[in-house]
């Protein structure tokens, strides 16, 4: 089974007035995203022994491992630096931060709550340079709290 892009639940121009572009999230989630699963999807076709894993299966089977590299970096990763509210497996909650595709899951840090991409893709179009901005932005306006709520009551 192929691995999908999942569908936004809501219209692309939903969050404009809260900071983010239609245009922008067209480009970061139709195309940047959509890329990476789509070279994801390309791998798993070739290597037999990813067909059948899951998405953090081929993450963790993937990660640290340099003849997978390319794999690891399109299924763990839609962007080059990420910062992270994390349940680590202490049970406490930490703010983490990560490059490329590395991320809770393939590092074994804990359940990723809430993941901010800080690749320049995710913002430009509508904060340039000024990623502080795009930051405080996300998370006075954009933030999903009450996914990251749900996911922690869940853990």
């Amino acid at each position: 089974m192929a691995f999908e892009l999942p569908a936004l639940p809501y219209a692309a121009a939903a969050l404009a007035e809260n900071g983010m572009s239609a245009e922008t999230i067209e480009f970061h989630h139709g195309k940047h995203h959509q890329a990476y699963v789509t070279a994801l999807n390309g791998f798993v076709e070739k290597d037999a022994s990813l067909a059948g894993l899951s998405l953090e299966e081929i993450i963790r089977l993937s990660h640290g491992k340099a003849e997978l590299a390319p794999v690891f970096n399109n299924a763990g990763q839609f962007g080059s630096g990420w910062a992270w509210l994390v349940l680590g497996q202490d049970g406490k909650l930490k703010v983490t931060k990560t490059a490329n595709g590395f991320n809770p899951v393939a590092t074994n840090e804990g359940k990723a709550l809430l993941g901010l991409d800080v690749w320049e893709h995710a913002y430009y179009i509508d904060y340039r340079n000024r990623r502080p901005d795009y930051a405080s932005n996300f998370l006075d306006k954009l933030a999903n709290y009450e996914f990251a709520e749900a996911e922690l009551k869940s853990a």
